[in-house]
């Protein structure tokens, strides 16, 4: 069969979310994203249609490989969305050859590298990824917290505040312990803004913390200065979130398993670890 790769500049989003969710259709747990649920995760995780590229089979998009650009932020790497391949068309090289068209668009634009993130037992994905030369940066975590009175307790007499993303600090090294992972970074939530929530903690008018979750209950941002840190200040900002999403329960996607502290906290409130997941690197 004969094959095109093109990118993805003349393509609508029902078209691209149509390929994805046939792409996956045939998984354990098989993707239905709805166009408007596809648009969000464009937004999100900072989406760039001449940045990504499909393979086509006459008019049919057979595969993808869906990108951001270049971001500074994340040492000039871009981040990859999602790789997939429709069922009918496996096991012809298609990823390799689309990594070829992305890798030469990004050293285009001076990009340094790519970035993703895969379940870790999806054995069949790390090891393609592996043999396309990503490596294994570090490992991220899962965690679904189910709202329980212990948390309200230990929130205390911290009264959070909304805010906008124009009041949470450029430098936020002295909150941060590790950078978040680009689908939960700043530009992420400037990307679904104003759908998001974001509360602040404040002590006269020194910023002590702040939480930031999606509408649908997935916290991108859960950050206490570390001079302010077991205080309840975390706890407080967990309670609400919950609180102004209106779920019963919240999701944390990529938590750093190396950052002792961002875990030991979840695990104390009494979040429960759903999976793992690696972030995978490829440098040019």
């Amino acid at each position: 069969m004969s094959y095109q790769i093109v990118d993805c500049r003349s393509f609508e989003a029902a078209q691209l979310c149509e390929a994805l969710n046939l792409a996956f259709s045939d998984y354990v747990t098989p993707m239905h994203l709805s166009e408007e649920a596809f648009r969000e995760f464009q937004r999100q995780r900072g989406f760039s249609s001449q940045h990504s590229f499909a393979t086509l089979a006459g008019t049919e998009i057979a595969a993808f490989w869906f990108s951001s650009a270049p971001n500074p932020e994340y040492g000039n790497r871009a981040y990859t969305l999602s790789v997939g391949t429709s069922p009918a068309h496996r096991r012809n090289g298609l990823s390799r050859q689309l990594l070829e068209a992305v890798i030469e668009k990004q050293q285009k634009v001076g990009s340094k590298g790519l970035q993703l993130e895969v379940i870790t037992t999806n054995g069949k994905a790390v090891s393609a990824y592996e043999a396309f030369g990503f490596r294994r940066e570090r490992m991220l975590g899962v965690f679904r917290l189910v709202d329980s009175k212990a948390l309200a307790a230990k929130a205390g007499e911290w009264a959070v505040s909304k805010v906008g993303l124009n009041d949470l600090p450029e430098d936020t090294s002295a909150f941060f312990d590790t950078l978040p992972t680009p689908q939960n970074s700043s530009a992420a939530l400037r990307g679904l803004s104003p759908d998001v929530h974001l509360l602040a903690i404040r002590r006269d008018d020194e910023l002590l913390g702040w939480g930031a979750s999606f509408a649908d209950g997935a916290v991108a941002q859960i950050a206490v200065h570390k001079d302010h840190r077991r205080n309840g200040i975390g706890s407080a900002l967990l309670h609400g979130l919950m609180k102004a999403v209106g779920k019963s329960d919240l999701r944390f996607v990529n938590v750093d398993a190396a950052t002792q502290s961002a875990n030991a906290f979840l695990r104390q409130a009494g979040a429960e670890e759903l999976l793992q997941q690696y972030e995978m690197q490829l440098d040019f």
